[in-house]
């Protein structure tokens, strides 16, 4: 999961990220925060509440699908437990009550004040538009959502097919996903991308990461995919090396934050 500060009274539980309140880290938000500490707790039903009325961007598809297809919790107007997210830090809570909680504390982890402030503004020029080297439609996005963030694989012929696809190499149509892959996966290959050769929806945070790493995986039920490495990841790949998904920002694109898996090394 996202490494996470958390903070717990019994009732109310709170977090925020390593890097303390004042930043979510290089490619999280209070969404992603919400969706490390949603893994850590007991499953079971949640009213949002306002809490995207807090997001700086607006996603790619409702906070409500990211949640239900990367957890095991599910969205309910009339749940007891209500989900909260601080104006001013980057901190959601989630309580028993709708009224909003007193804010903890956290510690941090020390980082780049100055990558910070670039990243934060890269981040901002990119939902507002840039070209894409690979363009994703909204409806490929939208119905892809639940089996990419759930990790969930087809069944074509007996063999497992992820990332999801419509028709198999023989032009059949291929049944919804229904089988649940392994959360973590073995490195078959990998790469790291130059600041300068960084594909266009890359390439402004590109430079300021000193590249992009990939990682071409292989499940223990025998998919493969290709994930970038989370932004914080300072740790150098390995080949039969095991990672690990958490859902951070992908990129941006005409107006909304698309959202997506990306590897974790164990």
């Amino acid at each position: 999961m996202m490494p996470l500060a958390t903070f717990s009274d019994g009732k109310n539980h709170f977090a925020c990220s390593q890097y303390g309140g004042d930043w979510a880290g290089p490619d999280g938000d209070r969404l992603t925060i919400l969706l490390g500490l949603l893994k850590q707790l007991p499953a079971g039903s949640l009213n949002l509440h306002t809490f995207e009325d807090f997001l700086e961007f607006t996603p790619s598809v409702s906070v409500r699908d990211i949640i239900e297809s990367s957890t095991d919790w599910r969205i309910d107007d009339e749940a007891s437990f209500y989900l909260h997210a601080s104006m001013s830090n980057y901190i959601v809570a989630i309580t028993t009550s709708q009224v909003e909680p007193n804010w903890p504390s956290f510690g941090a982890t020390s980082y780049d004040e100055e990558m910070k402030e670039q990243l934060q503004q890269q981040w901002k020029s990119e939902v507002e538009g840039v070209s894409q080297g690979a363009y994703v439609s909204q409806a490929q996005h939208t119905i892809a959502t639940p089996s990419r963030l759930g990790l969930k694989a087809q069944v074509d012929r007996q063999q497992l097919v992820w990332p999801p696809r419509q028709l198999n190499a023989t032009g059949e149509r291929i049944e919804s996903a229904s089988e649940q892959l392994s959360e973590t996966a073995t490195i078959l290959t990998w790469t790291r991308l130059s600041a300068a050769g960084a594909p266009s929806e890359f390439s402004g945070r590109a430079p300021i990461l000193d590249g992009v790493s990939t990682v071409l995986v292989q499940f223990p039920e025998g998919p493969k995919g290709v994930f970038m490495l989370a932004d914080d990841e300072r740790k150098e790949p390995a080949i039969d090396a095991s990672v690990r998904f958490d859902v951070r920002r992908l990129y941006g694109q005409d107006g909304m934050m698309h959202y997506g898996l990306k590897a974790m090394l164990l």
